[in-house]
């Protein structure tokens, strides 16, 4: 693991001058503890500096600058103030060079400077979080937010889609759905295939390569997503030919699949589909994992219709994704990078797996309704245990194809974001679980939340977060605001 660099700087006022905490008090004693604790409390974080700013010097200034350009994030520590305004120009000017800081203030210490330093570039965009609290606590629990964002640094997802349309192969598609098929009354199946033969033989497959699609927004201008990606995570995209992930399946024993397949169905709590496809779905699992172990990264994502739908994708996606995050490991649906991206950042804020889904909206019931057709299991955490679920017939598909169906908690918070890497924007949401709702229309796992439907209405804005959002178990808000300063996301509260 990279060691994780955060350089620390103090600000007060000369020892013996007037003013606050009080005469007498012992900057250094402070930064050497500070230093000492943060060091003892994450050790696996390189603490350097412990810097002392007492006036404005230009070479100290120049030393201090060059040594925080190398760091990945800064400290910068509050603690006394008088009356030089150079101390409060050396803060702004540290916080300007716009790496992730927490500017820390010791309460009934460094106040007056904190205020001043924050209302100078509080208007400035810059990759700040303010702290001020009388409990040590709060800069330790910032200080771990810092560390998990910048753990994602280096990261890299592989993205397998599609960049030129191709005609649909009516032989790969009937592949993926014939054991659907065998599910359906022989004249209703007889229906169905007819019309998707007609279709398939009087069209080409539409992809969307602009980004008019509400999931492949980076497709829109994908140098300044690429730009952007790297600026604010110091994330890779990494895009890739589909025919490889063929070529994996192809190389995986059926008795391997068999014995994935037969875990999931043993574990499930009910299982509505024929066994054959469910095999599928373990070996194209064992694909994706092999690709990931290969190319040393923990997320993969898939531009899923487009590819089974061009004879690329030889199994359905929805129980491989399922397992995946139950491991840790990280699938994306649909080539949605923003719902990616978002996912990376709850699994290494909180340590567990997002739900990335559409949404409708009730807005006399005050209810959203958040629905995919795959879902992490171990909603808690993939070291913790799984929520019971089913494997059934995917949404909206008509239940052509395997996906799981779990039962999310009733009563459970849950927070819901989205990111826009384009527009460097992240929109938040909270509400309550109320339960589960069964319906055959649109996605199969329809999680039902009481939240403010009124203002996520009047708040929503379609071009720059879509219809995807991503969802976690507990009332994170707070957390998510704070690794968004650190970031330097606008933050959309969109249910206030």
């Amino acid at each position: 693991m990279t060691i994780i660099k955060i350089h620390t700087v103090f600000i007060s006022k000369p020892r013996w001058e007037v003013g606050w905490p009080y005469l007498g008090f012992d900057n250094e004693e402070f930064s050497k503890k500070t230093m000492e604790l943060l060091k003892k409390r994450f050790k696996d974080i390189e603490f350097c500096g412990g810097d002392i700013i007492t006036k404005y010097e230009n070479n100290q200034m120049k030393i201090i600058k060059d040594k925080v350009k190398k760091s990945d994030g800064l400290i910068l520590y509050t603690i006394g103030h008088y009356g030089d305004p150079g101390i409060v120009n050396a803060g702004v000017e540290l916080i300007q060079l716009n790496i992730p800081t927490i500017l820390a203030n010791y309460i009934y210490g460094g106040d007056h400077t904190f205020i001043k330093i924050y209302d100078k570039i509080k208007e400035g965009k810059y990759r700040c979080l303010p702290i001020s609290s009388s409990k040590t606590e709060e800069l330790l629990k910032a200080v771990d937010i810092l560390r998990r964002i910048l753990r994602m640094k280096n990261k890299k997802i592989l993205v397998y889609t599609l960049d030129k349309e191709v005609k649909p192969k009516l032989e790969d598609l009937m592949n993926l759905i014939e054991s659907g098929l065998e599910m359906l009354e022989t004249k209703e199946r007889e229906i169905i295939i007819n019309n998707i033969v007609t279709f398939l033989q009087s069209t080409g497959l539409y992809i969307d390569l602009k980004g008019i699609d509400q999931a492949h927004s980076w497709r829109r201008d994908e140098e300044l997503y690429r730009k952007n990606l790297k600026d604010i995570f110091g994330i890779h995209i990494n895009k890739r030919n589909p025919n490889e992930i063929l070529q994996y399946y192809n190389k995986i024993s059926n008795e391997e699949a068999e014995r994935i397949a037969s875990k999931w169905i043993k574990n499930a709590k009910s299982v509505r589909y024929p066994r054959k496809a469910i095999i599928k779905s373990a070996k194209l699992l064992l694909a994706l994992k092999k690709i990931m172990q290969e190319q040393k990264t923990d997320t993969i994502a898939l531009d899923c219709g487009t590819l089974m739908l061009s004879g690329k994708l030889p199994a359905w996606p929805c129980l491989a994704f399922f397992q995946l995050w139950n491991e840790g490991l990280n699938g994306i649906p649909e080539s949605d990078l923003d719902s990616g991206v978002t996912l990376l950042l709850i699994r290494y804020l909180f340590d567990r797996a997002g739900y990335i889904s559409n949404q409708s909206i009730d807005i006399e019931a005050n209810q959203v309704t958040y629905m995919h057709c795959c879902s992490p299991s171990k909603l808690y955490g993939d070291d913790k245990p799984s929520q019971k679920y089913e494997i059934v017939g995917h949404g909206e598909s008509h239940g052509l194809g395997p996906c799981p169906l779990v039962e999310y908690p009733k009563e459970e918070y849950i927070t819901t974001i989205k990111i826009s890497i384009l527009k460097r924007k992240i929109a938040i949401r909270t509400g309550k679980i109320s339960g589960m709702k069964i319906d055959n229309k649109g996605c199969v796992n329809k999680v039902l939340v009481n939240t403010n439907t009124h203002r996520i209405l009047e708040n929503a804005d379609w071009d720059t977060f879509g219809w995807h959002r991503v969802s976690v178990l507990g009332n994170w808000r707070k957390e998510v605001i704070a690794a968004a300063k650190l970031l330097g996301l606008e933050i959309i509260e969109e249910d206030k």
